[in-house]
């Protein structure tokens, strides 16, 4: 599944960014992204293309420890998620020339995930030399169209968008830059690049399926569970919600955690600890004291050993009892 946001979302949420590795595209809906990087050293593991917070699964490559990759895209993107290049927000303006308005998907770096799925981190590729950007990196655009765009989008009197780049139809690499109120884009020159790898904030992740818990005449209500360990987070922890009444078995889990991280960042060197299962799919069990009927949303914590809260899950209460 793709999910992508307008263009601007994703230009401005994305302000930690970069992408890939040495690329060579063998035709226009053919791209390879292969490299080496450096930062941390992941376990084996998949990679995907991604950008903002939306993960494109359409094609999935390989990353070996202590961070070789490579990912093969032998089909475009699919259309239905492309989006318009110059899409306006309210409230903002456009200037400037477009010849046509290219549907394009955008993408800033690969996600680093297990294979069962549990997020672990990024590898972004930075221009080291020849970028005509500040602090630029390398992004890929996939374009519905060839087309030269030199425009720029204004909201309010800080925020620009500032485009030039000239788009072949199919796959391209751009020059990238996020500043604090502004993002460029434009057409990549003869660089030089490093990749740079990093690993996700610590989190787990709750998900229960149904997300409703249902309570008539019944004293307990039982739910699958996935707990995905995002930056690799494990050990022993508490379930808990935040309802009166609504408590939760297991109240304990533990998760091992598949990477151990050096002190330094920049020579940080994790060990390949056996990676295993390290997304724990369980059965939680509900029981419910409480004398309130209705409706409402209820969340459950993830708390570790100093009582902090490391992660969540969110579900529905329902009850209707006599």
């Amino acid at each position: 599944m793709t999910r992508h946001a307008p263009v601007p979302a994703i230009l401005i949420l994305c302000a930690v960014l970069a992408g890939c590795g040495s690329t060579t595209t063998t035709s226009a809906d053919r791209m390879t992204l292969q490299g080496t990087a450096t930062g941390v050293s992941f376990p084996d593991a998949v990679v995907y293309l991604a950008s903002g917070d939306a993960t494109h699964t359409g094609a999935t490559g390989q990353l070996t420890a202590p961070g070789t990759f490579r990912l093969d895209v032998t089909t475009p993107p699919p259309a239905g998620d492309a989006f318009d290049l110059l899409t306006v927000p309210d409230g903002c303006t456009v200037s400037g020339a477009a010849q046509n308005h290219p549907k394009v998907q955008f993408y800033d770096r690969l996600v680093v995930a297990s294979p069962e799925g549990d997020p672990l981190g990024s590898i972004r590729e930075l221009i080291t030399a020849g970028g005509t950007l500040p602090f630029s990196r390398v992004a890929r655009v996939y374009s519905d169209r060839a087309t030269t765009v030199q425009a720029t989008v204004r909201c309010g009197t800080t925020t620009e968008l500032n485009y030039d780049v000239t788009l072949r139809k199919g796959w391209n690499a751009v020059e990238y830059a996020v500043a604090s109120n502004s993002v460029g884009m434009k057409t990549l020159g003869t660089v030089t690049t490093s990749f740079e790898s990093s690993l996700n904030l610590p989190y787990i992740s709750v998900v229960m399926a149904p997300g409703v818990l249902t309570f008539r005449d019944n004293a307990t209500a039982q739910v699958a569970a996935t707990l995905y360990q995002e930056g690799g987070l494990g050990g022993t922890f508490t379930l808990e919600t935040d309802i009166e009444g609504l408590t939760v078995t297991p109240a304990e889990v533990s998760l091992g955690g598949p990477l151990s991280v050096a002190t330094q960042p920049g020579a940080a060197v994790l060990s390949r600890l056996g990676l295993g299962s390290q997304a724990l799919r369980t059965t939680l069990t509900f029981m419910y004291t409480g004398k309130v009927n209705g409706v409402r949303p209820f969340v459950v914590t993830v708390n570790n050993e100093y009582g902090q809260q490391v992660g969540r899950g969110d579900g529905t209460l329902d009850v209707q009892r006599p």
